[in-house]
């Protein structure tokens, strides 16, 4: 049986996250993982942070470069506001400085842009381990 999973798509461009949603769905359908995901957009961390106050998110597909933010930091108060979000970051730059700090800022995940579904699966399968498929 799937579960609903509410999936956040943080990114400043409108295509790239229309981009990635459409990869996420195809990833679930291909893979037939049992989550029916229900997705909200947002381009800036305020309103990222507006959203985790009134939805139950569960997963979090987040660009590190948003203009004149750093998702970085939103990361750090996504774990913040509760350690069970999964948080999956994405970046034009896979750079192992990148990559390190988001892993050491709580990280559950790094997709390179432009990603591929191989990446995306494997991040959902990740979330899946974590238990979250109860």
């Amino acid at each position: 049986m799937s579960k609903v999973t509410n999936i956040l798509l943080v990114d400043d461009v409108e295509y790239s996250r229309e981009l990635l949603r459409s990869a996420v769905i195809a990833s679930i359908n291909d893979e037939k993982l049992p989550l029916r995901p229900q997705f909200f957009h947002e381009a800036t961390t305020k309103k990222a942070l507006e959203l985790l106050n009134l939805k139950d998110i569960h997963l979090v597909y987040l660009d590190i470069n948003l203009v004149n933010e750093n998702g970085l930091e939103l990361l750090k108060s996504i774990k913040e506001f509760s350690a069970d979000i999964s948080v999956v970051m994405v970046s034009g730059e896979g750079s192992s400085a990148n990559v390190m700090s988001a892993i050491e800022n709580g990280a559950d995940g790094f997709i390179v842009k432009p990603f591929n579904t191989g990446r995306i699966v494997e991040t959902l399968h990740k979330y899946l381990k974590k238990g979250h498929s109860k």
